[in-house]
């Protein structure tokens, strides 16, 4: 029993024995730029067990400067051309065991470079015929000192550029130095940020020269403004500001109103030009128009009408209003809003409206409204509505549960009476279509137009034609007219003049003469008879 208790001892001796060894431990990675010394420090987890430490690598660049049983310092004096990333295996061995281990050393190339910040003298408050200043920042963004740095620019000597200081002695890597720009932004100056020239920066670094160069920009305040937009859509009006969005619809009719002022207290804008440009599917909206002048404060406005393509397809498209001027002194003054354009292809259309008769007499107690409503959408729609009010006619209907189906169109025709006591004037019609019962999706309106001296149920004046209606004027929006006119001729029934007025006085004046001739010829032979 005792032997066996020895044996395992020695064994268990032996064991532990064999398993001690040098223990190399995860060695970090290292990264240096050309030129400077890479140092690689390894403190051992586990020393020898059987005599000294032995070190070894397989970088044969790298030298161990210093080491002892259970740390070693290796070092590499890069120089131009190392740069790159070893792999690095170390070994470390006494006389029994051994143990290796693998790190990461990176050299960087070598650099010598310099970034500048933008500069832009002025803005979009900067009045003109001022002078304006900024701070450019230089940095050494290398890894080398640069020195002898030299500032320069070549913009326009009628901007009279200048510079706080234009040379910096050296800058470290990474560090940075600012320096003060100083312009005149002269009075023709556009309002636009324009480039006025280019900063140059050169210095020493690297044996060699390091330049820099970047744009010096300029902006003067802008005085033509764009103040207000409204938009119209199938009748419904919004004012919206720049970035708003609006819903349309295909084939929707538009109509939108620019508000533009000129905010300069003593300087007039002349031959201002205003464009409404749209993207993709809306690109056939391309509108322009032209005021030739605004003076100093003062307001004035466009209008433009489109209406959008039938086949323009769902998205957001964006619609830009761009305005350009120039001022009395030669600086141009510019403006640019964006709208976006919700298009849903789902939608009702009025694609006609009408007044039927077109020429209406003064008797005519009533007429008929004849619309045309067209589905525009990708889909059948069971529930379309038409509304149409006409206040001062007394006139009030809403027919609702309509079926039009996918790209098909329905007319209907409809009734008005002419109320008995109807006022002279102008009277207006609104026609709303629907879909989905109550999603107003377009609106038209015509105009009735009854004159003076005529009521619409007077019967004794049934002789007089009225004008027939005014059809609709491509410039404005969707408005028939019907123009109720007064004349001096009277026609019999068949439609042929007899007599007007005046030759109707003419005549009875000579039939009179006639008559009084015959009488005084009668009587005068009367009297001579024998």
């Amino acid at each position: 029993m005792k032997k066996i208790l020895v044996f395992l001892t020695v064994f268990l001796l032996m064991a532990i024995t064999a398993s001690a060894k040098p223990t190399l431990p995860v060695i970090s990675a290292v990264t240096v730029t050309e030129g400077s010394t890479a140092i690689i420090d390894i403190t051992l987890t586990e020393g020898p067990d059987n005599g000294s430490t032995v070190w070894a690598t397989d970088l044969a660049s790298l030298t161990l400067s210093s080491s002892n049983d259970t740390f070693a310092r290796y070092t590499w004096a890069t120089t131009i051309g190392d740069a790159g990333v070893y792999t690095v295996k170390f070994t470390v061995s006494d006389g029994n065991s051994s143990n290796s281990g693998y790190m990461t050393l990176t050299v960087n190339a070598q650099s010598c470079s310099l970034t500048l910040s933008e500069v832009t003298l002025g803005g979009t408050s900067q009045e003109r015929e001022l002078t304006d200043s900024e701070t450019l920042t230089i940095t050494n963004s290398g890894t080398n000192v640069i020195t002898g740095i030299v500032l320069s620019t070549n913009a326009g000597s009628d901007y009279n550029v200048s510079f706080s200081s234009t040379t910096i002695a050296s800058l470290a890597s990474g560090a940075s130095q600012t320096v003060t720009l100083q312009g005149y932004i002269p009075d023709d100056k556009d309002s636009e940020k324009q480039s006025i020239g280019i900063i140059t920066v050169t210095g020493t670094g690297c044996s060699g020269q390091v330049t820099k160069t970047v744009n010096l920009y300029m902006q003067a305040e802008n005085n033509l403004e764009i103040k207000d937009v409204e938009v119209v859509v199938n009748g419904d009006d919004e004012n919206v500001d720049d970035g708003d969005s609006v819903d349309v619809f295909p084939a929707a009719e538009i109509e939108m109103t620019i508000e533009l002022k000129n905010t300069h207290s003593d300087i007039n804008i002349e031959d201002i030009e205003i464009t409404v440009e749209g993207e993709d599917d809306l690109d056939d909206i391309d509108e322009d128009d032209e005021i030739s002048r605004i003076k100093d404060g003062d307001k004035d406005s466009v209008t433009f009408k489109f209406t959008i393509d039938e086949d323009a397809g769902d998205g957001k498209y964006d619609v830009v209003i761009t305005v350009e001027g120039e001022d009395e002194n030669g600086a141009m003054h510019r403006d640019e809003w964006t709208i976006e354009f919700n298009l849903n292809e789902e939608g009702i259309i009025i694609t006609q409206a009408e007044l039927i008769p077109e020429s209406l007499r003064c008797g005519d107690d009533s007429f008929d409204i004849k619309i045309e409503l067209t589905n525009v959408g990708s889909r059948d729609e069971d529930d379309v509505a038409i509304e149409i009010e006409a206040e001062t006619l007394e006139f009030e209907k809403r027919i609702s549960n309509l079926e039009i189906d996918e790209d098909d169109e329905i007319t209907r025709t409809y009734t008005v009476t002419v109320p008995e006591d109807l006022e002279s004037g102008v009277h207006l019609i609104e026609i709303r279509a629907y879909m989905d019962f109550d999603e107003q999706t377009h609106r038209k309106y015509l105009y009735l137009t009854v004159p003076s001296g005529c009521s619409p149920t007077d019967d004794s004046t049934n002789g007089i034609v009225v004008n027939p209606p005014i059809t609709e004027d491509p410039e404005t929006e969707d408005v028939n007219f019907v123009d109720v006119g007064t004349t001096t001729t009277t026609t019999s029934t068949s439609g042929n003049v007899i007599f007007g007025t005046v030759w109707g006085t003419v005549l009875l004046v000579l039939g009179n003469v006639l008559l009084l001739l015959i009488i005084i010829i009668l009587v005068v032979k009367f009297l001579i008879r024998p």
